[in-house]
C-alpha cells in the first residue's frame, strides 16, 4: 500500500511540476497596417534584389532583374488595384494554390504587406 501511494504522489507530483510553463507573449504584426505611396524602384525593387533575383533572372519567369522586373511583372503576374488577385502577391503567401516564393521561406508580413499596398495603389512604375 505504501508502494502505492508513493507511485500516485510522485505522480500527481510531476504532472503538476510538468504543468507549468512560461507562456510567451507575443503581439502579432498589423495586417490591416498600410504604406502610403509605395515607390516601385525605392521599395519593391529592393526586395526582388534581395531574394528573388537569384532565381528569376531571366531564366525563370518573371524576370526581376531591375531593368526588366516592372514589363516582366505586366505580363500577367500581376493585376493593378487587385493584390488579391495578383499571382506574384500570392506566391509571397502561397495561396490559391500558387507555390510559396521564395521556397521554403516566408517573407517577413511587413515586406509581404509592402508588396500587397504597391499593388492596391495600382502598382504604378515610380
Amino acid at each position: 500500500m505504501k508502494q502505492f501511494i508513493k507511485i500516485i504522489t510522485a505522480s500527481v507530483m510531476i504532472l503538476f511540476l510538468s504543468s507549468c510553463y512560461y507562456d510567451a507573449y507575443y503581439e502579432l504584426p498589423e495586417d490591416d497596417v498600410i504604406t502610403e505611396n509605395v515607390s516601385y524602384a525605392n521599395d519593391i525593387q529592393p526586395l526582388w534584389d534581395a531574394s528573388c533575383v537569384v532565381c528569376h533572372n531571366g531564366n525563370v519567369p518573371p524576370d526581376l532583374r531591375p531593368d526588366t522586373s516592372y514589363d516582366a511583372l505586366q505580363n500577367g503576374w500581376l493585376v493593378p488595384g487587385e493584390a488579391e488577385s495578383s499571382i506574384i502577391y500570392q506566391s509571397l503567401l502561397g495561396s490559391n494554390g500558387v507555390l510559396l516564393m521564395p521556397p521554403g521561406a516566408q517573407w517577413p508580413l511587413s515586406d509581404t504587406n509592402l508588396v500587397r499596398d504597391w499593388i492596391n495603389q495600382g502598382a504604378l512604375d515610380n
